[in-house]
């Protein structure tokens, strides 16, 4: 924002000078902010993430010379990435203060060195640095939807809390957004192009079970679990949900037996014992068994689903036989580098680019970027959930899989060279549509409802409130 911008037209608006913006700052002491180049010396507007940079401190407060900031080389300009910093280049800086997102523009003055009595003093002790002065105000941010929570490391203005992460895994769709006219507030049949095959497991329920449980004890003793689900008929709105009954221990692990064609397991730690809850279990009961564990061949991290049916319920164990969909995650693995409760920024690297573009990879950049923001993209989340003793109370409630429908609303691009064409480097992906029907024949969703503005998806909205309460808490303990 420029000093132009602090004028409402029409209205007597006091002039807000640079000496209180730099007071201001003074006051909030960022010590690390994220910056985005929204801006060149030459003034065309671009966006290019430079990821995470240190503002330089004097004693315990940030230090100001010369009404300027002064902030190390950010994180994404290295000699090999083609990045750098000129003068008259315009940042856009944000960082947290009260778990509340700030963000401010600051004009690109010179790279200095400091002399050695400054450089003594100062933190972090590195003699190089940018000199920044603001060009607007900061401004605070404390919209929910604005608050990212940084996944990689160095790519945010938040520290990665290492409590909540997610493996995600994105899968083609048949569906397009409309160019024209309104979203449609349902989606219906929505098809699915993995990009590897989910079906070449056993389907023979003795090899079923085998496979399942050496995978299984490949696990750390705490994962050695099933998530279980349960496709259930809600009255009011006559439509087939995913009823969550919880994680549940596998049972015989350590002593297999051959020929076993059932699996013991412990009862869920969210089943009900009121025959008229959803969350209840009886004989021929279809359910759903997801689980995770490590590739035997790359040690990646693979995710499983298994359709199963109650044979007994016990008093304390529930025994179940596998039916005929045994399958693992088909969608390709990408790298997530922030998310919000509104939408998320990934990686674009090749294969990402490949498996959704396919030919149109030699199309032009504003080709692909078109054709991209046209997709419809089935967006898995894995959450990988890490909490002790003490923080436990933050744990959120999620399930193994979250479902939901984005939509490319952006897409960075990497810096024009004269040898090489400009590539697509990111893509931030709204959330548009949440799964809403569970088809029993297919054992999967294939109706779909619109997020509205107002709303968000429940998954996350739990995480970002659970985020919150775990970062207030953490930074109460280190103080």
């Amino acid at each position: 924002m420029m000093w132009s911008n602090l004028f409402n037209k029409g209205k007597e608006v006091k002039k807000i000078s640079l000496e209180q913006v730099l007071d201001r700052l003074v006051d909030y002491n960022p010590k690390t902010a994220n910056c985005v180049l929204i801006k060149t010396s030459e003034g065309l507007e671009v966006n290019e993430d430079f990821g995470r940079a240190f503002l330089f401190r004097f004693g315990d407060k940030l230090y100001i010379d010369d009404q300027a900031i002064y902030i190390t080389t950010p994180d994404g300009i290295k000699a090999e990435s083609g990045y750098h910093l000129d003068r008259g280049h315009i940042l856009h800086l944000s960082f947290l203060h009260n778990r509340v997102p700030h963000t401010m523009d600051c004009r690109v003055i010179d790279r200095i060195r400091f002399p050695n009595d400054v450089l003594a003093n100062l933190d972090p002790r590195m003699p190089g640095a940018f000199k920044l002065k603001p060009v607007g105000d900061v401004l605070k941010k404390d919209k929910r939807s604005s608050l990212r929570f940084t996944h990689k490391v160095g790519r945010g203005a938040m520290k990665v809390y290492t409590q909540i992460l997610f493996d995600l895994f994105v899968s083609k769709t048949n569906f397009t957004y409309p160019t024209q006219g309104g979203l449609p507030p349902r989606i219906t049949d929505l098809q699915v192009t993995g990009y590897v095959s989910a079906n070449d497991l056993p389907t023979d329920p003795e090899a079923v079970v085998k496979f399942l449980k050496n995978s299984l004890r490949s696990n750390p003793r705490e994962d050695r679990v099933v998530y279980v689900s349960k496709p259930h008929m809600d009255e009011r709105t006559n439509r087939v949900s995913l009823a969550a009954l919880g994680h549940s221990s596998v049972l015989g692990l350590e002593n297999p037996r051959e020929g076993e064609r059932t699996l013991f397991v412990k009862k869920p730690t969210k089943m009900s014992s009121d025959r008229k809850s959803p969350n209840n279990l009886r004989e021929s009961d279809q359910v759903l068994l997801g689980y995770q564990a490590k590739s035997l061949l790359d040690f990646k991290m693979e995710y499983y689903e298994l359709v199963a049916e109650v044979v007994r319920v016990g008093t304390e164990n529930v025994t179940v036989r596998p039916r005929d969909t045994f399958r693992r995650e088909s969608g390709l693995g990408v790298e997530l580098v922030d998310f919000s409760v509104g939408g998320i920024k990934v990686e674009a690297d090749k294969a990402l680019l490949d498996y959704l573009l396919g030919d149109l990879r030699r199309q032009p950049i504003e080709a692909q970027q078109a054709v991209l923001q046209d997709m419809a993209i089935l967006l898995n989340f894995y959450p990988k959930l890490r909490f002790n003793r003490e923080t436990e109370i933050y744990r959120p409630d999620v399930p193994l899989k979250i479902q939901i429908l984005g939509k490319v609303a952006r897409s960075e691009v990497s810096p024009a060279r004269a040898d090489e064409a400009p590539e697509v480097q990111a893509l931030g992906l709204k959330f548009m549509y949440d799964p809403t029907e569970y088809s029993r024949d297919a054992h999967t969703f294939d109706r779909w409802e619109r997020i509205r503005e107002f709303k968000e998806n429940r998954h996350f909205r739990e995480i970002h409130t659970s985020l919150n309460g775990l970062i207030a808490f953490l930074e109460s303990q280190s103080r």
